[in-house]
């Protein structure tokens, strides 16, 4: 029997040049990532080791250190970077990220990507805003 585990890096506060406009390209913005993966826990559950497990922490810092080191000009391009990082991992079978880019409209919270990515390749992708009220 498989343990099949779901991961949620909530609320991930990074930094990145990132859009088209040339104010967006002189200083980096705030970004907010929701990360959210499955992976096949089975081994690690029986033995207790990290190493058998999804090392969240260090898949943080490889996001981190590809979003901050990038020059991005759409977040679709971005949240690709991320979802590839993930299933570099083979033991991932599936990953979803939501990107959340707060100074996006003035008129708006923020706009948000949400992209998705299986083991069999198909991704999707959908974009929302979220306004303030």
């Amino acid at each position: 029997m498989k343990t099949i585990v779901s991961i949620h890096i909530r609320d991930l506060a990074l930094k990145a040049v990132i859009g088209t406009e040339e104010r967006e390209r002189k200083n980096a913005q705030e970004l907010v990532l929701n990360i959210f993966f499955e992976y096949d826990a089975s081994l690690a559950v029986q033995t207790d080791a990290l190493g058998h497990a999804v090392d969240y922490q260090a898949l943080v810092q490889k996001i981190k250190g590809k979003i901050e080191q990038s020059k991005y000009f759409l977040i679709e391009r971005l949240g690709q970077d991320v979802l590839e990082l993930m299933m570099a991992d083979a033991r991932i079978l599936s990953a979803k990220v939501i990107i959340d880019k707060p100074q996006a409209l003035a008129e708006a919270r923020s706009v948000a990507v949400q992209m998705s990515i299986n083991r069999e390749g198909s991704s999707k992708a959908a974009i929302s805003t979220t306004r303030c009220y």
